[in-house]
């Protein structure tokens, strides 16, 4: 009995190596494949620097002003001798970049540098070679920061959903959308009107039990009071289909895509 306690040690202590030899030999592979395969470069247009900085102190109030002012452009990215540049702006009635570059002992390319930034995040705007301040530097954040930045992320929250969709994340289909019955009904008239037979497709919630269901079939009738459809589910029964909250209907529905027996 005595032997069987080395044997047991032994072999425990296999184990535990052999585990922290597999947990090093994985972290050398993921960082060998990270040497083998590095992160793309992209050439950016234009980048803005938002901060979430501790307001400062109103007190002393001689000052508060000014560090105001201060804490704004740095929570936008905007310090050193680009701040120095969009306050020569400011204090002047137009500025031009050999003006900068004179004043500042900078070359050209770093004049433009700071220019291009202060443009980018609207805080100046020009006319020809003249660069100037429009607005105070709130309204230029209302006015064209903010839309900025909210259209490039929502140009980018599309792209990504075009991409999935190109991937087959999404399964596509034929009709049109709606989210109430009433412009459904108009869509089924119309296609009715075209001499097809309207096919509907509705999505929502069971009226008396709350459960999210799905019926889809040929629209046999319509109704405005209150407005509803009825559908031919693919068992033969007559299923009506009403808008969100809509009493007495067997479905509420939150979304009705309305296509033509052909494919219209």
């Amino acid at each position: 009995m005595c032997q069987v306690f080395p044997f047991t040690f032994q072999f425990c202590a296999t184990i535990k190596y052999l585990n922290l030899l597999i947990g090093y030999l994985k972290a050398l592979k993921c960082e060998l494949k990270s040497l083998k395969e590095p992160e793309p470069q992209y050439e950016f247009f234009v980048e803005w620097k938002v901060r979430r900085i501790p307001e400062p102190p109103k007190e002393p109030k001689a000052t508060y002003n000014q560090r105001i002012q201060e804490w704004v452009l740095s929570s936008i990215g905007v310090e050193g001798t680009t701040r120095d540049v969009f306050g020569y702006i400011e204090d002047s009635d137009a500025a031009t970049i050999e003006d900068l570059k004179e004043h500042f002992q900078c070359t050209v390319d770093e004049t433009q540098d700071h220019v291009d930034q202060l443009y980018s995040l609207g805080l100046i705007d020009h006319i020809g070679k003249a660069y100037f301040v429009r607005d105070s530097v709130s309204s230029s954040i209302v006015k064209r920061l903010i839309p900025r930045i909210t259209e490039n992320l929502r140009s980018i929250a599309k792209a990504e959903s075009r991409s999935r969709s190109d991937s087959g994340y999404y399964q596509k289909m034929r009709g049109r959308s709606f989210s109430d019955v009433g412009s459904a009904i108009a869509a089924c008239k119309e296609i009715a009107r075209l001499g097809r037979a309207p096919i509907a497709r509705a999505i929502g919630v069971h009226s008396f039990n709350s459960e999210t269901i799905e019926v889809e079939g040929p629209v046999s009738n319509y109704g405005y009071s209150p407005q509803h459809l009825v559908i031919i589910s693919e068992s033969g029964e007559k299923v009506i289909v009403g808008n969100k909250n809509s009493k007495g209907a067997d479905v509420q529905a939150h979304s009705i895509i309305v296509k033509g027996d052909k494919n219209e």
